[in-house]
């Protein structure tokens, strides 16, 4: 089978077409697994507003700036 350059060129730009945006999606959706996943352990202190990461399963965790007891997760208080 003889190829031409012309032909080759076409199968070339299809296939960046079609695998540049299954890899982009892939990448996305690991980026978007990793962020979930660091958003989780993110605790806000409600008293002085320090930002922490704990990755203790407890539900209540304290403050390394200031002690204060924090409940992990949304508040509901906070509208």
């Amino acid at each position: 089978m003889d190829l031409a350059l012309a032909d080759f060129v076409f199968y070339v730009v299809l296939g960046a077409f079609i695998v540049v945006p299954i890899l982009a999606s892939g990448s996305r959706l690991l980026h978007n697994q990793v962020e979930k996943r660091s958003t989780r352990n993110r605790v806000i202190c409600r008293l002085c507003q320090h930002a922490f990461e704990d990755s203790n399963p407890g539900k209540m965790v304290t403050c390394p700036a200031c002690g204060a007891q924090n409940e992990k997760g949304r508040s509901r208080r906070l509208g």
